[in-house]
C-alpha cells in the first residue's frame, strides 16, 4: 500500500476554474520504477495503468468525497497480462478547504451537458486521399456571464459504413491526453438510443426513416461519442436564456485538419485532465 496526495487550486483566473471540474477528470498514471543498472544514467520507468477521476461532486455542493477506482492497463502494461478477476483499483479521498460554490450559485447556476454522437451520411470530400485527418465539431456558450465557452470535440473516427453502431456503448471524456483504454469512457455513461419519433429535432417523421436507416447503416460516418459538461454560473445562465429567446438554432461548426502525431512524454505528477503519476490515496 502506498499513500500520495496533491493538491492544486481553482481560482477563476488561475490555471484550473469551475468548468474544468465540470469536463476534466483527474487523471491518475500508476509508474513503476526500475532499479538503475550500472552504467545507466537514468532509472527506467514503465508506465503500468491509469484511473480518472470525476470531480463533479465539487460542482454538486460537495466538499469531500471518498471513492474507489478500477486502474486500466497502459498498451504494453504487464497489467494486460492479468486474469480478468485479478483487478487493480485506486482508494481516492478528495477533500476541499470550503464549498466551491456558494448557496447562491448551487440555486441559479446549472449545468449543460452536450452530447455528440455522430455525423452520418458524410460526403465523399471528408474522405481523405493523403495523410490522416482529425475531425472535429465545435461551437460556442456561455459559461461566465456572457463570456463564450468553446466546446471542441476532437477526434472523430471516420468510418465506411456497413454495420449500425452498437448500444449502448460508452459515452467518452472529451480530452485527448487518457492512454489506457478503458479510462477513456466516463463510468456508467452510455449512448443508448431511441425510436426516431421520440428524438427532438428534424428528420423523426415515418417519411424519413429509410434515409435515416440508410445513413446509420450503409453511408460513411464520423463518429465522436464525447459527452462535454459545462458550468453556468448564474450569469451565464440568464444570458443563455435570452439567446435562446432570440434564436433557438445555433450554429456547429464540423471541420477536419491534418492529424498530429503526438510525442511521448515523461510522467511526472498528477494533472487536472493531465498525464501524472499516482497511486494509493490522492486528496485534492
Amino acid at each position: 500500500n502506498y499513500n500520495f496526495s496533491t493538491a492544486f487550486d481553482v481560482h477563476p483566473e488561475g490555471p484550473h476554474v469551475l468548468d474544468d471540474l465540470a469536463h476534466k477528470p483527474l487523471l491518475l498514471t500508476v509508474i513503476e520504477v526500475l532499479p538503475k543498472e550500472k552504467k545507466q544514467k537514468e532509472e527506467k520507468t514503465v508506465p503500468l495503468g491509469q484511473a480518472v477521476l470525476d470531480l463533479l461532486p465539487l460542482l454538486q455542493g460537495s466538499r469531500d468525497f471518498k471513492t474507489t477506482l478500477p486502474l486500466y492497463p497502459m498498451p504494453g502494461s504487464p497489467l494486460e497480462s492479468l486474469r480478468p478477476d485479478a483487478k487493480c483499483v485506486i482508494s481516492v479521498v478528495v477533500t476541499v478547504q470550503e464549498s466551491l460554490l456558494s448557496a447562491y450559485q448551487l440555486s441559479e447556476g446549472n449545468l449543460l451537458r452536450v452530447m455528440v454522437e455522430g455525423a452520418y451520411a458524410v460526403p465523399e470530400v471528408f474522405v481523405p486521399t493523403g495523410p490522416l485527418q482529425n475531425y472535429m465539431v465545435g461551437f460556442q456558450v456561455p459559461a461566465v456571464g456572457e463570456k463564450e465557452c468553446p466546446f471542441v470535440f476532437k477526434n472523430g473516427a471516420l468510418k465506411l459504413g456497413g454495420e449500425r453502431e452498437p448500444v449502448p456503448r460508452p459515452k467518452k471524456w472529451p480530452v485527448s491526453n487518457i492512454l489506457a483504454t478503458g479510462a477513456q469512457n466516463i463510468p456508467e455513461c452510455f449512448v443508448t438510443g431511441c425510436d426516431y419519433e421520440e428524438e427532438d429535432g428534424e428528420l423523426t417523421a415515418p417519411e424519413d426513416r429509410e434515409i435515416r436507416i440508410l445513413g446509420e447503416t450503409v453511408k460513411k460516418r464520423i463518429m465522436w461519442d464525447l459527452e462535454r459538461r459545462c458550468y453556468l454560473d448564474p450569469g451565464a445562465v440568464i444570458c443563455f436564456r435570452k439567446r435562446i429567446a432570440e434564436c433557438r438554432y445555433w450554429p456547429v461548426e464540423v471541420a477536419r485538419m491534418p492529424a498530429v502525431t503526438s510525442t511521448k512524454g515523461k510522467g511526472g505528477k498528477a494533472d487536472k485532465g493531465g498525464g501524472g503519476s499516482g497511486g494509493g490515496g490522492g486528496g485534492g
